[in-house]
């Protein structure tokens, strides 16, 4: 059954489903950068790397315009501060995703045939659980029952992003190749799983709204 909220308070529900949606615009745009950098696409690449910059940037003006909105009346406090926490915490998945992105564009790390592929798949699970994250948004304001499972997909993403993570980081410390190579892959390995991890935090800050949406 779908919840009743005054039109102010409706506006900002509009503006934190818009600000979950720009985790998956930057998680898609960063998996097209990646797949660009990996055939050497150069100009294509570089379409790419300053398109999630851009969504970072209107993912901040939602933060922004969110939580000065909920400080004005709106909600009830307890409820009030939930919100906060889950539009800081969704702002953090864009802000990783433009972090990665800044590793790939400044670094430019020499990244091994054999393991592009499991990196690209991070990087679906990221795209997986932030679709399915917005999915739960969606479901909080509109049918309460539905939201648990979308929250489980996240966790089942996250778990499979954990397993091709464990996968990656064997094989680099497996190579025969620099130290500082292998550390530098270590850190764009473990920071796109930082993106899937940051998802789930959100959505376990969803639930806490569900709770209090609930009850």
């Amino acid at each position: 059954m779908p919840l009743s909220f005054a039109k102010k308070e409706k506006e900002v529900i509009e503006r934190l489903l818009a600000l979950s949606k720009k985790t998956v615009e930057a998680s898609v745009t960063l998996k097209e950068f990646f797949t660009c950098y990996f055939e050497e696409r150069c100009d294509e690449a570089q379409d790419y790397f300053r398109s999630i910059k851009r969504i970072e940037h209107e993912a901040d003006e939602l933060r922004r315009g969110i939580i000065s909105d909920i400080y004005k009346g709106l909600f009830l406090p307890d409820m009030r501060e939930v919100i906060h926490s889950l539009t800081e915490s969704v702002d953090k998945i864009v802000n990783k995703c433009e972090s990665v992105s800044k590793i790939i564009d400044y670094q430019h790390p020499k990244v091994p045939d054999e393991l592009k592929e499991k990196l690209i798949g991070q990087l679906e699970c990221a795209v997986n659980a932030a679709e399915s994250f917005v999915k739960a948004v969606e479901k909080l304001f509109d049918n309460l029952d539905e939201v648990q499972h979308y929250v489980v997909e996240v966790e089942r993403f996250e778990h499979e992003e954990d397993v091709l993570e464990e996968e990656l980081l064997r094989a680099i410390f497996g190579k025969d190749t620099p130290l500082a190579e292998k550390m530098q892959l270590k850190e764009l390995v473990i920071n796109i799983g930082d993106i899937v991890d940051r998802t789930e935090d959100a959505s376990d800050i969803l639930e806490v709204l569900l709770l209090k949406l609930a009850y």
